[in-house]
């Protein structure tokens, strides 16, 4: 299950939403952070949050970490479920997440092309 330890490549997929936030998760959560049991504490004593990793190391691989990280919580970062050894599914799964965050990329500069369009007219 969870691990407290931080684990050499957990700090890689930390933050895998980089880039200002115009790379998220590919694919919407099916439950929120904080909609899983058991219930795992961080060392805040607080609910850790479930998040999913989407690096090129461990894509949908889920993690737990402390909620209120990005605000001065604690240190906590665990692993939830196992590594998917499978080298192929893995890059399976970023071929995917890259072909998703590039077709969301361009719908964007569609939609801002269109805007551009009606200002015109």
């Amino acid at each position: 299950m969870a691990s407290s330890a931080v684990s050499g490549d957990s700090a890689n997929s930390a933050w895998c939403f980089g880039d200002g936030g115009s790379r998220r998760s590919p694919i919407p959560y099916r439950t929120g952070p904080l909609d899983y049991t058991p219930f795992v504490a961080c060392h805040c004593g607080q609910k850790a949050a479930l998040w999913i990793s989407w690096s090129d190391e461990n894509p949908g691989r889920r993690y737990l970490k402390c909620y209120r990280a990005r605000s001065g919580g604690c240190k906590f970062i665990g692993w939830y479920e196992g590594r998917i050894e499978s080298g192929f599914v893995r890059g399976l799964l970023v071929d995917l997440r890259d072909a998703v965050w590039a077709l969301k990329k361009e719908q964007a500069g569609l939609q801002e092309q269109l805007n551009d369009a009606v200002k015109k007219i």
